[in-house]
C-alpha cells in the first residue's frame, strides 16, 4: 500500500487539501469604501481591526472542500480494488474541478455585490496541483493494474 508511488500522490492531495481547507483563498477589496474582505471555507469576511463580520456563506465550496480529501484517502485504502481507485480518482476530478467553478461563482457574485476588485491568493493554486497529482495516481493505478493483468494470463 505505501510502497506505491500513487499512494504518496494521494497522500500529498490529502495535505494539500486540508491546508486549502484552512487557509483563506482569497481577498476582495473595495478601493472606494477601503474594505477588506477574505474568502474562506467558512465563507466571505468583511475584515475589521476590531474582529471579522459575516457577510456571505460558501457551503458548496466547504463541502467540496471537505469531500475531496475524504475520497482520496478512500482511494489510498481501495488498494485492493484498483478499478474501484481508478473510479473513485476521476470522481475526485470532477469535484476539484467544481471546486474552481464554485470558488470563481461566488468571487463573482461578491466582486458584483460589493464593488470589489479580486485577488487570489497562492492556497488557490493547490487545487490545479491536486489535479495533476490525481491524473498521475490514475496512471499508476493504470499501470499496476496493467501488472497484475500480465501476470494472470496463462503461458
Amino acid at each position: 500500500m505505501l510502497q506505491r508511488i500513487q499512494t504518496l500522490y494521494l497522500l500529498a492531495i490529502v495535505i494539500l487539501s486540508g491546508i486549502t481547507f484552512y487557509l483563506p483563498v482569497a481577498d476582495l477589496v473595495n478601493q472606494a469604501s477601503v474594505l477588506h474582505y477574505i474568502v474562506d471555507f467558512k465563507g466571505i469576511y468583511q475584515v475589521q481591526t476590531n474582529g471579522n463580520i459575516f457577510d456571505s456563506g460558501t457551503w458548496g465550496l466547504t463541502v467540496i472542500s471537505a469531500v475531496i480529501p475524504v475520497f482520496a484517502l478512500y482511494t489510498i485504502f481501495s488498494y485492493k480494488n484498483r478499478i474501484k481507485q481508478i473510479r473513485f480518482s476521476v470522481l475526485n476530478m470532477f469535484f476539484l474541478l467544481g471546486y474552481y467553478v464554485l470558488l470563481f461563482i461566488y468571487i463573482w457574485f461578491a466582486t458584483q455585490r460589493l464593488n470589489a476588485e479580486w485577488h487570489l491568493r497562492f492556497v488557490t493554486a493547490f487545487p490545479l496541483i491536486n489535479l495533476i497529482l490525481n491524473y498521475l495516481a490514475i496512471g499508476a493505478i493504470g499501470k499496476d493494474e496493467k501488472l497484475v493483468k500480465s501476470m494472470d494470463r496463462i503461458r
